[in-house]
This record gives C-alpha cells, sequence and structure tokens, in this order.
C-alpha cells in the first residue's frame, strides 16, 4: 500500500464531480419512477438503485485512485464484491467502512431477480429507496466532503461571489425559471472571466492600439479589438463552437437585464426552455471549474522594501479611488490610461471631450506618506469604453491624452501601474 495515512475527505476533482453528478441523476430517476406504484415503473426503480450504487462506488475508486494504492483491479462485475474490495481498502487506507455493505448485497440480489427474472418488486422498494440515498449521502460527506442536498458544481467553486451566481443558476432552473437561471450563468461566466483577463498582458498591450486605431484610422481599432478578444479566447482554452453558442445565448437576453448604456439585445423570437437554461448554466460551471483545477500558484509573491500607491486625477475625477487601475503607459509625450469602473465614473470619464484640455494629478505614497504631486494639462486625443460585466455593471475605459508640457512622467515617478 503506498499511503497508509490517506486523510478524507478529499474534495472531487472536475471529473469525480461529473460522475457524482451522473449519479445523482440516476437516483432522482430511480425514485421518480418509484413513486409510481406499478410494476414496471417499480423494477426500473430497482435497476436506477443498484445502478446508483455501483456509480457512486466506482467513483470512490477512482477519485481515491485505489487501484494504485492497493495494487488490486476493481474491474468487478458483482456489486456485492465490488462494495467489498472497496470497504477493505477504506478500512486500510482511511479506517473507514462503507455503509449498508450487507443491503447493498440484497440490493444486487434484487436487482438480479429483476433483470433476468422478470419480478417485480414492490414490499421492500421504500426500503431500498431510503438504503441507496443514505448510502450516497454517507460517501459523499465522509470521503467527499459534501452533502447529497449541496452536490452540484458550485459547491466546490472556491470563489465566494462565483459560487453564489452558480447557486442562483441551479436554483432557478429548480424553479423553471429558465431566463433568471442564463442571467445567473451570464453573470458567473462573465465575472470570472474579467478576474483572468483584466490583467492579461496580451490585452494590455494591444488597448493602446485599439483607441489609437479608432481614432486615427477608423475601423482598424475595431480589427486590433477582434484580435484581442480571440487571443483572449484562445488563452483561456475556450475558443470553440460551445462558446460560441453560448455568446448567442447571451446576445439575446433582453436588455432589462443588461446596463442601459449597453449595445441593444437581439430578441428571441421563442420562448426559453430547459435546454436553453441547462446549456448555459453547464457550459458557464465546468468551463469555471475547468479554469480552477488549472491554476498554478505563483512563483512567489514580490516583496519590495516600501509600499508605494498612486493616486490619479483628471478633471477632479478620482480615477483611483472610484475605479480600478488596469494599466498607465506612456509614449513619447503621450500617455494612455486603462481603467475598469462602475457606471458612475465610466459616465464621468466619457463625458470628457475631445481636443479639450482638462488637469490631471498623479500622487505618490511611499509608506502612506505623500512624497511627490505632478501637476499637469493634458488633451484627451481619444477614448474607448466597453462593457466587462453586467452584474455587477464595469466597465473598461481607455483615456488616450497629450501632456501639454511636453514631457513624460518625471522618470521613476511612474511608468506602469497594474
Amino acid at each position: 500500500m503506498s499511503d497508509a495515512n490517506l486523510s478524507l475527505p478529499i474534495l472531487p476533482t472536475e471529473e469525480s464531480l461529473r460522475l457524482l453528478l451522473r449519479s445523482k441523476l440516476m437516483l432522482s430517476h430511480a425514485i421518480e419512477h418509484a413513486t409510481q406504484k406499478t410494476e414496471f415503473d417499480n423494477m426500473i426503480a430497482i435497476l436506477g438503485l443498484d445502478n446508483t450504487i455501483e456509480s457512486v462506488l466506482r467513483c470512490v475508486a477512482m477519485h481515491l485512485d485505489l487501484e494504485t494504492r492497493t495494487g488490486k483491479s476493481f474491474d468487478i462485475i458483482d456489486l456485492a464484491s465490488l462494495a467489498a474490495e472497496i470497504n477493505k481498502s477504506l478500512i486500510d487506507l482511511t479506517k473507514t467502512r462503507l455503509p449498508y455493505v450487507g443491503e447493498i448485497k440484497v440490493l444486487r440480489q434484487t436487482r438480479n431477480l429483476v433483470q433476468h427474472g422478470a419480478i417485480a418488486p414492490c414490499a421492500d422498494l421504500e426500503r431500498f429507496v431510503t438504503v441507496t440515498k443514505r448510502f450516497f449521502d454517507n460517501v459523499l460527506q465522509t470521503i467527499f466532503g459534501l452533502a447529497l442536498d449541496t452536490l452540484r458544481i458550485s459547491s466546490i467553486v472556491t470563489d465566494a461571489r462565483i459560487r453564489e451566481f452558480l447557486q442562483k443558476a441551479e436554483y432557478h432552473i429548480d424553479q423553471k425559471e429558465w431566463l433568471l437561471s442564463i442571467v445567473a450563468s451570464r453573470d458567473a461566466f462573465e465575472n470570472e472571466y474579467f478576474r483572468r483577463t483584466k490583467s492579461l498582458g496580451t490585452s494590455i498591450s494591444l488597448y493602446p492600439s485599439i483607441v489609437f486605431g479608432r481614432e486615427e484610422f477608423g475601423h482598424l481599432g475595431g480589427g486590433f479589438d477582434a484580435v484581442r478578444q480571440e487571443l483572449e479566447l484562445s488563452y483561456l482554452g475556450i475558443n470553440n463552437t460551445d462558446y460560441r453558442r453560448f455568446r448567442e445565448y447571451m446576445d439575446h437576453i433582453p436588455h432589462e437585464y443588461c446596463p442601459e448604456d449597453s449595445w441593444g439585445q437581439t430578441v428571441m423570437q421563442r420562448p426559453w426552455n430547459r435546454d436553453d437554461a441547462n446549456f448555459c448554466y453547464t457550459f458557464s460551471a465546468n468551463t469555471i471549474l475547468r479554469w480552477q483545477s488549472r491554476e498554478k500558484e505563483e512563483l512567489y509573491i514580490p516583496k519590495l522594501d516600501k509600499k508605494y500607491e498612486f493616486v490619479q486625477t483628471i478633471n477632479n475625477i478620482n480615477i483611483t479611488q472610484n475605479a480600478e487601475i488596469g494599466c498607465l503607459y506612456a509614449y513619447d509625450n503621450h500617455e494612455f490610461v486603462l481603467c475598469y469602473a462602475p457606471k458612475e465614473t465610466m459616465r464621468l470619464l466619457d463625458r470628457l471631450e475631445k481636443n479639450r484640455i482638462y488637469s490631471q494629478r498623479t500622487e505618490r505614497f511611499v509608506d502612506d506618506v505623500k512624497d511627490h504631486t505632478n501637476d499637469v494639462q493634458v488633451e484627451i486625443l481619444g477614448k474607448y469604453k466597453f462593457l466587462m460585466t453586467n452584474n455587477p455593471e464595469r466597465w473598461g475605459i481607455i483615456l488616450w491624452y497629450e501632456r501639454m508640457d511636453g514631457t513624460i512622467g518625471e522618470k521613476g515617478f511612474f511608468e506602469v501601474v497594474s
């Protein structure tokens, strides 16, 4: 045995979670048939309960990599033997026992009578339903650290805000509120997408070209923006047909669920349905979970001898306080500022007029003490705004301006802040 001190529970991986969710669907399907009280439904229910337990057991073996840890093969057809072998391995590795091993054996015997002898059980069906539910719930809590009623993809999403959006999507699906579920799936996806791309070097390097191209060469800026989006999708590993379909759904969400400053939406020319909601939820949740599972820890956290902070103000609009600075760029005596702003700040910045001169102030703080202030006049040469997330309403906005004193920021004062 390679690991005699295996510590449980261990949260499921993406693959394990998919298998557990499939098992939960099997259980729900079996319980639904068990309530119908016909002989045929009773037979289907027994088969479904048996399949549920076998599916859960095989997921346990895969999740804990029992074949590698024990050197045994779990390619066992008989359910009772499979349960016994997994139970023995769990006892050896973790001092944990499977519940209801004897009942599982009886269930398999009953299942064999149903499948091979066309027997229609009735008297013990309720008992088997109870055993299967308790078995599933016990294994989930003991081995996977989850409860049966919380077995959803959202349960293992680490970011609290993203998890909340996915839980809303799941709730609205349960309530058959298809459109509301799709809106929540959109919000989960957009916020996680923003978190992963807001400081992406490829995008940051293209933003000045986008603004310059729009102001000086018309459609060239739009071309650069299209390239930026495609590179982001490739970087995130979602440049595929499923994402294109997801975007189609997003483009049909009614305008009342979008910011008033955003582009108009395409009207869905049929009612929203379960398949729409399930597709959007599954794509969003699985993509977020895949990103989460592939995250790597930082090589190290950079340490500075002092704490440096900058406060950037244009026309008395405090960008640092009321928005999130994405980047500051300096090219000759031209500068660009990229920030991510809520609606109110975005509108203030968007009102700055091209070819007009405004005051700009940059203050530097070292260990919370202001040690320098830089006041200049700047002429706005161009700007570009774009919606980043619908909820919360968050805009990206880039300002391109020229310093009227003909200088770049003082050497060493600031060049790039991200």
